[in-house]
């Protein structure tokens, strides 16, 4: 096929819309006007049955405070641990001690999505700024995280960015991830080790994500270690197998009341992360053709539709499945992108000219039901010595999520889920649940029917409206990274307003199971995106 040129250009505002700043900006400072500042009024409130004078964090990069795609000064400040101990010191009648975290000392920090944190070479990018000229997120000039400074046996917050339940057992694994080792107790420390030694009388456990993102970022390309539990232990992107999870939660849950015996503590479940804009915001047809280049597409792969139409006369595949295969561009918007589909069956075609039968490749365009990884949106319409990527070179499977690799996904993660509800309740009281899917269905704008196919809980199914947003203090806060929405610019992290929701969330559980009565968080004060400065 002779190479083309497409004049490309991806719009994420097909998908993203992005509300004026001022909105937001305005209501805010209405608020800050109208209603008392701190210190000029006195929050009160009561513990229940929970002791929080030693509050203490366990988890990943939602606990750490990683947005952005990036561990910085400001979204460190802004984890939701440290939202919530902040709140907690400043509500009368509530006893809690300090609360330290790993500071990272660092504005910009280390982008996990641009750098490779095994070799760092190179300019080293930081967090993502909305730059919306694109739009989209641009990186900044970033460092290497360097080695905590301080009491490194004072430390209450435990988040570790990209740790999976099977690392949080791991003796040794801040020598494998720089983000633990730079406050780790000792080189063969674990994270439940140090966490559990910290004694909490309260913790906060949100552990689970990375054991199925790191798959699902990898396009379901990993293995997964249902087929393959070995894997487990070399591929930190391989889907983590059910017995490896159950086992891994129950130990750490057992683990943080074991080190205290009066410890109370709240246990997050994982969000559905096919929602997330990771996963949402390139469309599966982004793509505009003339006449000329739609005709030449259609010209070079004239022969591959042959191939799949004598396949079908052959009976080597189903005429529905000759039809999926079959590839057309048409004038105008709306092209979808060509992609690798392993699940696609096998053909060999007898070769005319003898010697090795032809063996087709597994193509086909993407439909609705695929979701595109938003790290394929700077290749789409590229173009490299093989033709033009998405059009003529297929997008890989790596940047694909198809409906069956979907389904594994989504069974693994209510499973999951159900793991974790499961071990809560066995707890005695002593552990309560907070299912962060009824937050997120509903500002998704899922019916409660998606909700269900999706695994999704009872809860999150009735919490489920079918209207996209919530409406929280005047403004409608969106799931995604537009200046309105709660996801940062790395398309998987909340940002400090996001991370605030979910500090309340955990609140309403702390209220209804320990009976406890804490206000609310006031969210207005609290920021979404930054966007880069034109």
């Amino acid at each position: 096929m002779n190479k083309i040129y497409i004049p490309f250009f991806f719009l994420l505002s097909t998908l993203l819309v992005f509300t004026a700043c001022d909105t937001e900006d305005e209501l805010i400072q209405e608020r800050l006007e109208e209603n008392p500042q701190p210190g000029e009024a006195t929050l009160s409130g009561s513990p229940g049955s929970v002791n929080f004078s030693k509050y203490v964090a366990v988890g990943n990069s939602l606990t750490a405070g990683l947005m952005d795609a990036a561990l910085y000064n400001s979204g460190q400040a802004n984890s939701f641990p440290n939202i919530l101990a902040n709140h907690l010191d400043a509500v009368e009648g509530i006893n809690i001690g300090a609360f330290n975290q790993p500071d990272i000392n660092s504005t910009n920090g280390f982008n996990i999505v641009v750098n490779d944190l095994n070799d760092p070479s190179g300019q080293i990018a930081g967090r993502f700024l909305l730059d919306l000229s694109i739009p989209g997120p641009t990186p900044t000039l970033g460092e290497l995280p360097t080695p905590y400074t301080g009491d490194r046996n004072a430390l209450n917050n435990f988040g570790v960015p990209g740790a999976r339940l099977l690392d949080a057992l791991f003796a040794g694994y801040g020598q494998f991830n720089p983000f633990f080792g730079r406050f780790a107790s000792a080189p063969d420390a674990s994270i439940l080790g140090d966490a559990a030694a910290a004694q909490g009388t309260f913790f906060t456990l949100w552990l689970g994500g990375n054991d199925v993102l790191a798959w699902a970022s990898a396009g379901g390309a990993a293995p997964d270690g249902e087929e393959d539990p070995g894997a487990q232990q070399t591929n930190p992107a391989t889907l983590t197998s059910i017995a490896s999870f159950q086992q891994a939660y129950g130990a750490v849950v057992q683990g943080m009341l074991a080190a205290n015996t009066e410890a109370r503590g709240v246990a997050l479940t994982i969000p559905s992360i096919t929602l997330l804009p990771l996963f949402r915001a390139v469309p599966y047809n982004p793509i505009p053709l003339d006449e000329a280049n739609a005709n030449a597409l259609n010209q070079g792969y004239a022969q591959y539709n042959g191939g799949i139409q004598a396949a079908a006369q052959f009976g080597a595949i189903s005429e529905d499945e000759a039809a999926l295969r079959n590839i057309s561009f048409s004038t105008g918007d709306g092209n979808a992108v060509v992609i690798l589909d392993e699940d696609l069956s096998d053909i060999m075609l007898p070769n005319p000219e003898g010697g090795d039968p032809i063996v087709l490749p597994k193509l086909r365009q993407a439909n609705p039901s695929d979701l595109l990884l938003f790290s394929v949106a700077p290749l789409l319409g590229s173009n490299t010595e093989q033709g033009v990527y998405g059009l003529q070179v297929p997008v890989g499977n790596q940047f694909v999520l198809t409906l069956n690799e979907q389904i594994v996904l989504n069974t693994r993660i209510a499973t999951f889920n159900a793991i974790i509800a499961q071990t809560v309740a066995a707890t005695q009281g002593r552990v309560a649940l907070v299912e962060v899917n009824t937050i997120f269905a509903d500002i998704a704008g899922l019916t409660a029917q998606q909700a269900a196919l999706l695994g999704l809980s009872p809860a999150a199914q009735a919490a489920a409206d079918g209207i996209q947003g919530i409406i929280v203090d005047g403004v409608n806060l969106s799931p995604d990274f537009s200046p309105n929405g709660i996801i940062s610019t790395d398309g998987v992290h909340p940002n400090p307003k996001g991370y605030a929701l979910v500090a309340n969330e955990i609140i309403r559980v702390i209220n209804e199971s320990f009976g406890a009565e804490i206000p609310l968080i006031d969210i207005t004060p609290f920021r979404t995106v930054v966007i880069a400065a034109s």
